[in-house]
């Protein structure tokens, strides 16, 4: 059977784990055999219990000590090394997502395995380490799939097959939101959402300063994070009267219910965001959405009719925005309503159709395991082409 390595270094629950997930879903339903690295350091997160897929666990843990993370980074390399070279063979494909696992690239190449990227992240430090990454990458990589135009042009790596293959939300997701999202009228209480790790670079700052100068609003951030972390960032910071914060979860569906907004705060100078899967999950409940002018979340968002594009820093123009969504429910009717059918564009199958061409060329599945179905979403596709925290 047609055998994919994969690997991921900390299993949780952001953007990176989730997409990963949709892919070994897609290629394990075709037929594939497949074998998954990662670390699941906490609560379960989206690649804990893979039907048809193989886990073997990897020891490896963000640390709040930039240097204690390095050295559990180096360690967890030295790992994946020396596993994927015990797994893989020469007919295998080693899927490496993000630029993080490195060292199954390398092994993959010793084993003369071909390899596979899913890059969704630029904004990688510190410095000598992105550019580490991004050399091993470039002259290991066999194909790169990245999650926006932002990723693949800002990386620039002199790889001759890559294509943009944009994030899409599961079957399972669309149908919840498709059952809330009508009518397209602003909720009240009127609630700000925001979903992200409990960084400042990710605009957790600056989301206390809006809900405290919008008491008229309520606000909700979720954050990636276990709930003795949030407790001890919520004991450490003064928290507004209309913000109500919570840890890591596995169903988001209730927050989006409640949600009138969803936003993103992350600060350009600093963290840019590469694709923005909260952002795609509130669009497809049709909910505004507030993003920063800056990386792939723009391709996601069409300011001025999906929602807007504003610097999280500038509080005065993200509250106009705001209230004006708040208060005229013929703008926000119209936006709700761009947001859902914005949501229809980033659809599952042809992400699906995107992850089979692709392995299906370096790793045709043998007739025996071609239904008909994934001989068709083989055929050639029409689009060519946390810092070390985030994985």
């Amino acid at each position: 059977m047609s055998h994919i390595i994969a690997v991921h270094l900390l299993n949780d629950r952001s953007g990176s784990p989730l997409v990963l997930r949709q892919s070994l879903t897609v290629l394990a339903e075709a037929g594939y055999r497949i074998d998954l690295l990662t670390a699941t350091p906490g609560e379960p997160g989206f690649l804990s219990d893979l039907p048809g897929v193989t886990t073997h666990a990897l020891a490896y843990r963000w640390s709040a000590s930039q240097w204690r993370t390095l050295l559990h980074f180096a360690l967890v390399q030295w790992v994946v090394f020396w596993k994927v070279l015990r797994l893989a063979g020469s007919s295998s494909v080693v899927y490496v997502n993000s630029l993080l696992p490195a060292g199954a690239a390398l092994a993959a190449r010793c084993r003369g395995a071909q390899v596979v990227y899913h890059l969704h992240e630029v904004s990688l430090r510190p410095a000598l380490l992105r550019q580490a990454l991004c050399a091993v990458a470039q002259r290991t990589a066999h194909h790169l799939l990245c999650v926006s135009e932002h990723v693949r042009t800002t990386l620039a790596l002199p790889v001759v097959q890559q294509q943009v293959v944009y994030n899409a939300l599961p079957s399972s997701f669309i149908a919840e939101a498709n059952r809330a999202s009508l009518p397209y009228e602003s909720p009240r209480p009127f609630v700000v959402l925001m979903a992200c790790s409990l960084r400042d670079y990710k605009g957790v700052p600056e989301f206390f300063t809006l809900a405290r100068s919008l008491p008229e609003m309520k606000f909700e951030l979720v954050l990636n994070a276990s709930l003795a972390a949030v407790a001890e960032y919520t004991s450490q910071h003064s928290v507004p009267n209309n913000l109500a914060l919570f840890p890591a979860t596995a169903n988001m569906h209730p927050h989006y219910h409640r949600a009138a907004v969803v936003i993103n705060l992350s600060r350009p100078d600093e963290w840019v965001e590469t694709f923005g899967m909260t952002i795609l999950e509130g669009l497809a409940y049709g909910r505004p959405v507030i993003v920063p002018p800056v990386g792939g979340v723009t391709e996601v968002n069409v300011h001025a009719h999906t929602g807007f594009a504003i610097d999280g820093r500038s509080l005065e123009a993200l509250r106009h925005a705001l209230r004006l969504l708040h208060r005229n429910g013929s703008v926000y009717a119209r936006m709700a309503a761009a947001a859902r059918k914005r949501a229809d564009t980033f659809a599952p199958e042809r992400f699906a159709e995107q992850v089979l061409h692709t392995f299906g060329k370096l790793l045709p599945l043998a007739p025996e395991f071609v239904s008909p179905t994934v001989h068709e979403a083989t055929q050639p596709a029409c689009t060519p082409h946390r810092e070390l925290t985030q994985a």
